[in-house]
């Protein structure tokens, strides 16, 4: 489930033999979609999935807040209200059913979770309390929302994670924020998850900004390099326990040598990883949609 133009979503679908069906809210005027007690026709054709994967929802731009009377409002509702029916099918078995999507985006009930299983998170905050904020600046601000939104313009803004200041503490009533004891890298890591198997490309930290998604270098210079073994384990441990087959963890390594678990996106994005590590990931998802995990 996803954009058929999303080169993941491609890259998979190139992966798997034989059919591969990809339902896109987005373009159901282009690819229809039909539902009845029996089952699925995509664009026409009968399908019979016992296989899925959610890539995304729906696009971006449909998180901003529609009147639901309006003719586009309404559309976008039925499509999503179409898209739950497909995803609560129980005939389907999906790598991370649409249940565990929401929560295990969540930041807080990520860190829990991983503290409840032994895997090390940075000491960590969530308050509108300016009071309540940490008085040092030993500390880095992350969003607890979406890490992006689309502004007035239409245009994608990435909410990076960014260090504390303490003077500015009275910004934390207007939202939300999570407040986490910053860890200063050696290393980064993008551990990702799929069932049991575990795959990992690293990234020197050496004068990268603290979020190295600010920097576009960053994204082809991660190397071959994996994470450690045990790194590996506490990934896949904190997998597990949320409940999530497919998961993209950001680790960090600091310049003491230990390794920290920063975040989990049960979507994320792995292309941008070197070879063979990238192709791996792609086949170990195509495996899982042929039935063969």
């Amino acid at each position: 489930m996803g954009d058929p133009g999303d080169p993941h979503v491609a890259a998979v679908r190139a992966a798997v033999r034989g059919d591969v069906h990809v339902i896109d809210a987005a373009s159901f005027a282009q690819r229809s979609l039909t539902i009845t007690a029996e089952g699925l026709e995509n664009d026409g054709q009968p399908i019979h999935p016992d296989r899925g994967w959610i890539r995304r929802l729906a696009p971006l731009s449909w998180t901003t807040s529609l009147d639901a009377r309006t003719l586009i409002g309404a559309q976008r509702t039925a499509s999503l209200s179409a898209l739950a029916t497909v995803l609560h099918d129980e005939r389907i078995s999906w790598m991370t059913p649409v249940s565990q999507l929401g929560s295990a985006e969540n930041k807080p009930l990520q860190y829990r979770h991983a503290q409840s299983v032994h895997v090390p998170v940075p000491e960590w905050i969530v308050t509108t309390d300016p009071r309540r904020a940490p008085e040092d600046s030993g500390w880095v601000t992350k969003p607890l929302g979406p890490g992006s939104f689309i502004d007035e313009a239409g245009t994608e803004q990435i909410v990076p994670t960014t260090p504390f200041d303490p003077a500015t503490r009275s910004g934390l009533a207007g939202a939300p924020f999570i407040l986490q004891r910053r860890v200063f890298a050696r290393t980064h890591a993008r551990v990702v998850t799929v069932g049991t198997e575990v795959y990992s490309a690293t990234l020197p930290a050496d004068d990268l900004p603290t979020d190295w998604r600010l920097s576009r270098q960053a994204h082809h210079a991660f190397t071959n390099n994996p994470a450690a073994d045990s790194v590996h384990a506490l990934a896949s441990t904190a997998a597990q326990k949320m409940s999530v087959g497919y998961s993209a963890q950001d680790w960090i390594q600091d310049t003491a040598g230990d390794w920290w678990f920063i975040d989990l996106n049960p979507a994320g994005q792995w292309l941008f990883l070197p070879e063979p590590v990238a192709a791996d990931i792609t086949a170990a998802i195509g495996r899982f949609l042929e039935g063969q995990r």
